[in-house]
């Protein structure tokens, strides 16, 4: 069988340096840029999902540019981020979400899929402690593409691409809704003024909106890139630009970028190199305004999400004269009788009227000098920066939606976000006797970082002909006000050892002082080591290396720490500024905690590479455990202390451990036909173990809102266990929805309560008898259910297994990959549910047809006998374990096909190469989930770290399934 020994050969990054796989005793694993270059993607991120083992990546909803949920080995932070720490060429860069309105801006978009030549993501201290106090939640080094010695190289790369969305709820039509709601109606004798009436559009039809098609689109996008790159001995070059222009499949909704790379090396005579790197990039987040998707959106009345499933098809967005169908901010609903308003939007007035947009202009570079004043001895001195500038744009027209109450609103705000790094580093290479190879790092860094944003907010337009924040408007206040600066001083070694590459040693240690501490100074360390057994004498006796090629057992301990998250001014207690009676105060608005310290992992990883049959079969197992102790928790105090707010303190512990497991093979490699396959599965266990004194729980809002609480983290449960309410179906009898209470005991709900004036007769909302006479009276003297006395700790939302297979095929010219994904072992709170089948005005989903209980004997019944107004049996007023489901899934990730023209017909055109593809995005999953897409979450990847709200669909839009066509040409 012919092998490829080249995987372990291949470099790898390690951090201020470059290693080769054979020699790593780290966890690392490593994707080629080429595997998400002409992907429909606005940042690499969403690129790695099941591409390498460990790596967790869930993209939280279709809105454009959103950041992806980056998890690396399990969440490892309750309070602060669990994204890793992303280094760009050796610069740290910002991750989040910059954006101030509705449109989301991920500064890692701004870097090109195409212009990068390889992710290296490093998952133990081993690999990872080099970055000391920011290394907990892994890191993860992007390489952009360099030039190489030899002719000048022309390539360009270009798609166009159709979006659509799918999996979408099956609603009412007009009639379906009128017959639906009427019987609803006729349930509650209290609600009979309610009527719902079906009237004719302007030419005579019967209105019957569809609000998905007023809402969602198809999605057009194309993008397009050149490189140019060559060299010669001692200079090299790459130079790049790309523009992308994206449209999401909600209207109004586009990501347009504009880029730029330019990177250079060149050699000074034989002992100096230079080089250096530039990129510029301009990236336009464009939205109408919320989609209800993103954090703190879920229950926005104008969430265009939202709007989509709640609004009812019998009313119309425009009148049959042509304006807008409006009643004051409200959707106008004159053919509802009985209600005053619906209290939700006109979606196409805020389509047509309003933005949210944020446009980025985004600087990355760095230079530096390398000294090589023997061939065992490099000196060298980087400089890099960061720069972000973001401008908000948001206007909320009067004439319906937020801006009717305002009349006009709004609001403009510019920031500026910097960051610079100079690091120094003297590293010796040396090998001794021909066996004894030795590397020796030692460094030096200092990282500047800064926050300065400012902006205005306008409200009352004095002429409503403009939108423009410009325009004469009568109220003008402060807004987006930020200012923040941090320093963080370094000194770094590392040390590796092999001898014979047989026996391998490694350790690295860092000391960070952080000025957005408390207790600013710490050591950070990890040791690994390493067997290549089969070099070793006995191995070849036994004949082993006939099969074995390689078969190395390594080991790592470390500590690292996370400070991702935490405020600049988070250990001070600080003053505020305020007006009193039209003079300048100061109040005591923040309380810090001066002994506020890293939260810290202490990190072990035990496993073996192997490769088979001269590599043409490699692995990797490896066992994980990470002990995370000094969890940041903003613990709240008795009022009577008097204090503005909860100080944050290092109390809480919990750990993720777990299994990781990749093969990668050559499974055929004949001349006209290849298959090469990969496959990689990952198991973790996450569990809270302790939290401060006193504190048994912490509960966390929907999207950082105050309507519904549905995930609780709890000791001896893992991170955000959903926290809802047990039901036990419908009672066949009656109809009514049958609920648990917190001792087990069944309570049967009806939302409207008979009256009588016989005592024997009185019937209760609660009772412990399907007829309503025996009220109902829980342990603590309460007469309804509710969360918070009968809610449980009913299911977790972190998978227990996830991954990834990734096939690519060749035959002659012809290629074809398929990745799959897949995530197991959780569960999603579906909330949008509950709205589905809400028996206010709300439209609902079609199944109330067949699974709603109608009449005495329906047995197996999902919902409750219809009664106008009840939104307690459906899920609405609390969250309920009928609206829980399993959410695994195995997805199509994507799928593509391509030809490469022969060469015999390129060469009189002077083209080197021509390749043609199809491909496909999100083509299909196979789930019990009932929502659009099991992946998404309410709460994303959003700036307030927002990792204990995980596993909730709430209003949330559902990813994209997007085909494309395009080309790649060489010249």
């Amino acid at each position: 069988m012919v092998g490829d020994a080249q995987q372990l050969s291949e470099v790898v990054v390690i951090g201020y340096g470059t290693q080769t796989r054979r020699d790593a005793t780290g966890s690392i694993g490593s994707v080629k840029g080429s595997a998400i270059a002409n992907m429909p993607i606005q940042s690499f991120e969403s690129g790695l999902a099941g591409r390498t083992a460990g790596v967790q990546i869930t993209v939280p909803n279709g809105v454009l540019n959103n950041p992806p949920v980056f998890r690396i080995r399990g969440t490892n932070s309750i309070s602060l981020s669990s994204q890793p720490l992303i280094v760009v060429d050796g610069v740290p860069a910002f991750t989040g979400d910059y954006s101030s309105t509705s449109a989301p801006a991920n500064p890692l978009a701004s870097i090109n899929p195409n212009d990068i030549e390889s992710m290296d993501v490093a998952k133990d201290a081993a690999a990872t402690a080099i970055y000391g106090s920011r290394a907990a939640n892994g890191v993860v080094f992007i390489t952009t593409k360099r030039g190489k010695a030899g002719a000048v190289k022309v390539n360009y790369d270009g798609w166009v691409g159709f979006s659509n969305a799918y999996r979408l709820p099956l609603l009412l039509n007009a009639q379906e809704y009128i017959n639906f709601k009427t019987q609803a109606v006729a349930n509650n004798p209290t609600a009979s003024a309610v009527k719902y009436t079906q009237i004719n559009d302007a030419n005579g039809n019967p209105i019957d909106t569809k609000w998905y098609d007023q809402v969602y689109r198809q999605g057009v996008s194309h993008n397009h890139n050149v490189n140019i790159s060559g060299g010669s001995e001692k200079t090299n070059y790459y130079f790049s630009v790309g523009y992308s222009n994206q449209q999401g499949i909600l209207k109004k909704n586009d990501f347009q970028r504009i880029n730029t790379l330019f990177n250079m090396d060149s050699k000074l005579g034989k002992l100096f190199t230079v080089g250096g790197k530039i990129s510029y990039s301009n990236e336009k987040n464009l939205s109408s305004s919320s989609s209800g998707s993103l954090y703190g959106e879920a229950f926005n009345t104008g969430g265009l999400g939202r709007l989509a499933i709640v609004l009812p098809p019998i009313i119309a967005p425009y009148n049959n004269d042509g304006s807008y169908n409006l009643n004051g901010a409200a959707i106008g609903s004159s053919n509802i009788s009985g209600i005053s308003s619906l209290s939700y939007y006109n979606p196409v007035v805020q389509l047509e009227n309003n933005r949210s947009n944020s446009e980025s202009n985004h600087i990355q570079s760095n230079v530096y000098a390398q000294f090589k004043p023997a061939d065992w001895i490099t000196l060298r001195s980087t400089y890099g920066i960061d720069y972000l500038l973001i401008n908000n744009d948001i206007f909320w027209s009067p004439k319906g939606g937020d801006g009717y109450s305002y009349n006009g609103y709004g609001s403009a705000i510019s920031g500026t976000y910097k960051t610079w790094v100079w690091t120094n580093t003297i590293q010796f290479d040396k090998t001794f006797a021909g066996s004894h190879n030795f590397s020796l790092l030692a460094g030096q860094e200092q990282q500047r970082r800064t926050s300065n944003a400012f902006g205005i907010n306008r409200q009352g337009l004095s002429d409503d002909a403009y939108n423009q924040i410009q325009a004469g408007w009568v109220t003008n206040n402060a807004t987006g006000m930020t200012y923040g600066e941090n320093y963080l001083l370094s000194g770094f070694g590392r040390l590796t050892y092999n001898y014979k590459e047989k026996y391998f040693l490694s350790g690295n240690v860092r000391q960070d002082e952080y000025s957005a501490l408390g207790e600013k100074k710490g050591v950070f360390w990890g040791a690994s080591a390493g067997w290549e057994i089969a070099q070793e004498g006995f191995w070849k006796a036994a004949k082993l290396d006939n099969v074995f090629s390689s078969f190395k057992i390594r080991g790592s301990y470390g500590k690292v720490g996370n400070i991702g998250g935490i405020g600049d001014y988070t250990p001070y207690s600080t003053y505020a500024s305020g007006l009193y009676g039209g003079a300048a105060t100061l109040y005591f608005s923040n309380v810090g905690n001066p002994n506020l310290k890293w939260e810290t992992s202490l990190k072990t990883d035990v496993g073996f590479n192997f490769g088979l049959f001269n590599d043409r079969i490699t692995g990797e197992v490896a066992y994980y455990k990470n002990d995370i102790d000094n969890l940041i928790l903003y613990v709240g105090q008795s009022p009577s202390t008097g204090l503005p707010t909860n100080p944050p303190q290092n109390v809480g512990t919990m750990y993720n451990k777990g299994l990781e497991l990749s093969l990668n093979a050559r499974i055929i490699n004949a001349k006209n036909f290849q298959w090469n396959s990969n496959f990689n599965i990952t198991f973790n266990k996450n569990e809270v173990t302790s939290l401060a004194p006193g504190l048994n729980s912490i509960q966390t809002w929907i999207g950082g809102g105050t309507s519904e609480i549905v995930n609780q983290t709890q000791p001896g449960y893992s991170l955000g266990q959903l926290y809802v309410v047990r039901t036990n179906g419908i009672d066949p009898a009656t109809g009514k929805r049958i609920f648990v209470n917190s001792q087990g005991q069944n309570v049967y709900y009806q939302y409207y309560v008979p009256t009588s004036t016989d005592p024997a007769q009185k019937q209760y909302a609660y009772s412990t008898t399907p007829d309503g006479k025996t009220q109902y009276i829980s342990p603590t003297g309460g007469t309804s259910i509710t969360q918070a006395a009968d809610g449980v700790m009913y299911a977790n939302v972190l998978p227990k297994q996830y991954g990834g297979w990734d096939n690519t095929f060749k035959y002659k010219n012809f290629d074809l990959s398929v990745l799959l994904t897949y995530q197991l072992g959780f569960y999603v709170y579906y909330g949008t549910n509950a709205g589905l089948h809400d028996q206010r005005w709300w439209n609902n989903a079609k199944d109330v047809l067949t699974d709603a209980w109608q009449k005495e004997g329906d047995t197996g019944k999902k919902y409750a006998r219809p009664v106008y107004g009840d939104n307690v049996s459906n899920g609405s007023s609390m969250p309920l374990d009928m609206n829980v489901f399993k959410g695994d899934f195995l997805r199509l990730r994507s799928l593509s096909l391509g030809y490469t023209l022969p060469s015999s017909l390129l060469s009189k055109a002077r083209i080197s190469n021509l390749r043609v593809y199809v491909s496909g995005q999100n083509l299909g999953i196979l789930t019990k989930y009932p929502g659009p897409d099991p992946e998404v979450s309410a709460n994303g990847a959003s700036s307030n770290n927002s990792t204990s709200s995980q596993g909730v669909d709430r209003n949330t839009i559902g990813n994209a399934r997007t085909i494309t066509v395009g080309l790649r040409a060489g010249f």
